[in-house]
Order: structure tokens, then C-alpha cells, then sequence
């Protein structure tokens, strides 16, 4: 059955469905700048806390890599000081030697204090908060098992968020701590690079003579 149209309905129709788009970007904004329900935010803290959890790990993957080539890099260079008398290294440049060797050393040193850095246990934050700890280890070690047990009958999800709020700001500055020494690791790998590199075009010069 064919339903008659005029221009007119026709045009309304189209200013009424574009009026109900206009309406549901409204409710849809709305929902966006809503805040976040308990529920909501406990499940986005978690979210967030987990995200930053894996970015430790993976910081620390970057630190055992970096100790690795360190490692390599300082074999070759014993390697090379310990040959050095076949091709009259020691006895050529003695003082120079003793003094690639000495910078090397406490260069190393520096790197593997910052490797140490970067991969040292720290603290979770929530040690100062007025309820007791749920889900922090540091927190929960103080209790008693009666006493956390307690704590968890007592517990509400407003207590859950402030705690997830205060590791994850914990892991934010371990975080920030940890790029800032595997930074300066890799930059020290650089330089340790270059300076072997410099060694052995020396010892191919010496080489060649």
C-alpha cells in the first residue's frame, strides 16, 4: 500500500530526525563529562594500575638487557687488556692504557649503580593512609591476620579506590625514577661503546705498523 507524501511531511520528517540526532549527541556528551560511578572508577583505577605495572616490567626487561650488553662489552675489554702485550699495547702506551682503563672502570661501576637503581624494590605509597591496607603488600605485612581479616569485613569501595589511587601514584614516580636511570644506562652503553671502538682502531693502527 502506497503512503501519500507531501513536501511538507517530507521536510519535517527530515528536521525531526535531525533534531533526534541533536538530542542523542547531547545524551552522549553528557555521558562523557559524567563523572565516574564507585564502580566505574574502581574498575578504570585497576585498569590504569595494571598499565603501569606493565610498564615496570617492561623497564626492568630494558635493564637486564642493558646489563647484558654491558657484560659483553666489558668481556671484550678485558679480553683486550689482557692481550694487550701481543701487540706491545702495555708497552706503548702505558699511561694512556692506565688511563682508559681507570675511566673505563668507574664508568662501568656508575652504570651498573644505575642499573641497580632502576631494578630496586620500592616502596607502594599507602603506608601513611587512615584505613588499613588491602591490597599493598607493605601495608598488609603490618597487620595481624585477624586484623586484616577485619579490614576486609569493613571494607568499601571508596576505601578500595584511594588505595588503588595511592599505588598507582606510587608506581608513577617508580616509574619516572626508572626511565631516568636506564637513560642514563644507555647512554653510558654509548659511551662505553665508542670508547672500545677507539681501543681497537688503535690496536688496528698499531696492527698495521
Amino acid at each position: 500500500m502506497l503512503v501519500n507524501t507531501t513536501p511538507e511531511d517530507f521536510l519535517r520528517s527530515v528536521d525531526d530526525a535531525r533534531a533526534e540526532r541533536r538530542r542523542l549527541k547531547g545524551l552522549e556528551r553528557s555521558l562523557d563529562a559524567r563523572p565516574l560511578e564507585p564502580w566505574e572508577r574502581y574498575r578504570a583505577l585497576n585498569d590504569h594500575y595494571d598499565a603501569l605495572q606493565d610498564h615496570s616490567e617492561q623497564s626492568d626487561r630494558k635493564t637486564r638487557f642493558a646489563l647484558l650488553i654491558l657484560g659483553s662489552i666489558n668481556a671484550i675489554n678485558l679480553l683486550i687488556v689482557a692481550r694487550g702485550d701481543v701487540v706491545g699495547l702495555a708497552h706503548q702506551g702505558g699511561p694512556v692504557v692506565n688511563a682508559y682503563v681507570s675511566f673505563y672502570a668507574v664508568l662501568s661501576l656508575g652504570l651498573f649503580f644505575y642499573a641497580i637503581s632502576a631494578l630496586r624494590p620500592r616502596s607502594s605509597g599507602v603506608g601513611d593512609m587512615a584505613h588499613p591496607a588491602l591490597r599493598a603488600a607493605d601495608g598488609v605485612l603490618s597487620q595481624s591476620l585477624s586484623d586484616y581479616h577485619q579490614a576486609w569485613q569493613q571494607a568499601h569501595v571508596g576505601q578500595l579506590n584511594g588505595e588503588i589511587e595511592a599505588m598507582a601514584y606510587a608506581v608513577v614516580h617508580e616509574n619516572a625514577a626508572k626511565r631516568r636511570a636506564l637513560h642514563r644506562v644507555y647512554v653510558g652503553l654509548y659511551v662505553l661503546v665508542g670508547l672500545t671502538a677507539a681501543l681497537l682502531a688503535v690496536l688496528g693502527v698499531m696492527a698495521v705498523r
